[in-house]
């Protein structure tokens, strides 16, 4: 009798189980079909298409529309911006590349107080409507530099004018290419790059950023320089030991430097040192240094940088000096820790120049530095002697350790950025030390979660008081969001997600086998 119960009661709770599946399954596809019908007689539907998607934000039509205002303002004349594309507005909005840009560019002119035209040429058909439009500003991507060449108008190209300038741009500078091979775009840069168009547009005489290369100055890749042409510099470079830096230059950087600055000796009269100081002692003149861990020392340049405050770590051995190598395990965006999050200063003047900047910033094989002995803390980050005063913009975290020569040497937090204003009459000049060559690298660039760009563009417009495309990111055609995890963070969520699903079967399994085991 006891063995027909049991049976029975199998059979019953089998039955019911079967039951609830099938009404279950049954009110799913109910719910769905239902849903679908409101859907489809009410117009319950997203636009997911790539216009609204890559819609210009408010950020890019008050950037423009301030910059077309100050224009007005500087020039007492109305400000009018041309955005020339060269096909027909048919063909462009069927493209799977030029509708982005179209659209955006429609956009941004349908707010701008008809100060922003778009028009189109039909090259083909009619090519003396743009023989105007055939030279063009270019920076050469095997050398940096800029200039003005001849171009070869194409369907594709697109032209931002405005009085007597005009530049040609291809469609390939509005798209982010997954490591430059053009067959494979990943992101969209057409609102920031058409900002950035016009900003330069209507401040025709842009200010000149010369980049040292008698240094031995390495370049991972150009991106920086790309950069720099977004935040409405001119390029040219310069060696300081043979040639005068142009009148019209009020940025100088010397980016990635293996050999040191030249110093008066018995063979050469010629002291670099001398001729910076002649360059900063002009108000409104910028002085940028990017070193990394595996750059050789360079005592002539980092004595240079100690009197503005700024002195590079070495741990001593013997008679030999190791520079610091910066890793952060906790903080890290890779496994072997020497990719990491800079810590911003909130504090005092610091905390004003990066405010609003909330982005992480990644600073990789970074090297360690620290104020210089002879100034003088005051409590806030910034460090003062004399009329030079020495900011910490970002530094390293707490779990952050300094190697050297195989060992870690120094636990304490070193800085990572800096900036020093000298105070003069008329201004100020600056220097600023960054402790990570590939923090201006294409990889941090390039990206939509990094703030990396946003950063260097908020010291380009400190030091040289151009208006920047800061805060247009690019927008990924795939999620990138994971990127931002730490090590440190993907191992708690490899924990958690192993151990939560564990937990929760445990605690449904265990009543449920005590209760069959004595029922």
């Amino acid at each position: 009798m006891k063995k027909r119960l049991i049976r029975s009661r199998k059979a019953r709770y089998g039955g019911i189980a079967a039951v609830l599946t099938v009404l279950l399954i049954a009110a799913t596809v109910l719910a769905n079909a239902l849903v679908g019908t409101l859907a489809s007689r009410y117009g319950w539907y997203s636009d997911l298409r790539a216009k609204e998607i890559y819609g210009v934000s408010e950020k890019c039509h008050t950037l423009v529309n301030a910059a077309l205002d100050a224009a007005e303002a500087a020039s007492g004349q109305r400000a009018e911006v041309k955005v020339i594309f060269c096909d027909r507005p048919e063909n462009l909005e069927s493209s799977s590349t030029m509708s982005y840009i179209y659209a955006s560019a429609n956009d941004i002119a349908a707010r701008s107080g008809d100060r922003v035209t778009v028009e189109w040429r039909d090259i083909w058909l009619d090519p003396d409507s743009v023989r105007g439009y055939m030279t063009s500003a270019y920076i050469d991507p095997e050398t940096g530099v800029e200039t003005v060449r001849d171009v070869s108008l194409r369907f594709t190209s697109v032209i931002i004018a405005a009085g007597d300038y005009h530049r040609v741009y291809a469609y390939s500078e509005f798209f982010v290419f997954e490591g430059g091979d053009m067959s494979k775009v990943w992101a969209y840069n057409g609102e920031k790059k058409l900002a950035a168009g016009i900003l330069r547009a209507v401040a025709p005489s842009a200010p000149v950023a010369c980049l040292t290369n008698n240094h031995g100055e390495a370049y991972y890749d150009y991106e920086i320089l790309y950069l720099l042409d977004d935040a409405g510099y001119r390029i040219d470079y310069v060696d300081l030991a043979k040639s005068v830096i142009p009148p019209e230059c009020n940025l100088l950087i010397c980016f990635n430097p293996n050999k040191d600055l030249t110093v008066a000796n018995d063979v050469s009269s010629i002291s670099e040192p001398e001729i910076l100081d002649g360059f900063l002692s002009v108000a409104g003149h910028s002085f940028l240094v990017f070193i990394e861990d595996g750059t050789p020392a360079l005592p002539n340049l980092e004595a240079y940088l100690s009197g503005w405050g700024v002195a590079s770590l070495y741990h001593t051995a013997g008679e030999d000096s190791y520079r610091y190598m910066v890793q952060d395990s906790s903080g890290s965006l890779t496994s072997d820790g020497y990719t990491i999050y800079g810590k911003p200063n909130a504090q005092g003047y610091a905390g004003e120049l990066l405010n609003g900047l909330s982005k992480n910033m990644v600073f990789k094989n970074a090297t360690g530095l620290r104020a210089a002995n002879d100034f003088v803390p005051q409590g806030d980050g910034s460090y003062v002697k004399g009329d030079r005063t020495m900011y910490t913009l970002y530094e390293s975290g707490k779990g952050a350790v300094s190697w050297a020569n195989g060992q870690a040497v120094d636990g304490k937090s070193v800085m990572l950025m800096s900036l020093t204003e000298q105070t003069l009459e008329g201004g100020k000049s600056r220097v600023g030390v960054v402790s990570s060559v590939r923090f201006a690298t294409e990889d941090y660039l390039q990206s939509a979660v990094y703030g990396n760009t946003d950063a260097m563009l908020r010291i380009l417009a400190t030091v040289g008081g151009t208006t920047t495309p800061e805060g247009l990111t690019i927008k990924p055609f795939h999620a990138s969001s994971m990127s931002t995890i730490t090590t440190a963070q993907k191992l708690r969520w490899t924990l958690l997600l192993a151990i939560l699903p564990a937990l929760a079967v445990t605690a449904v399994a265990v009543p449920a086998l005590v209760r069959r085991r004595y029922s």
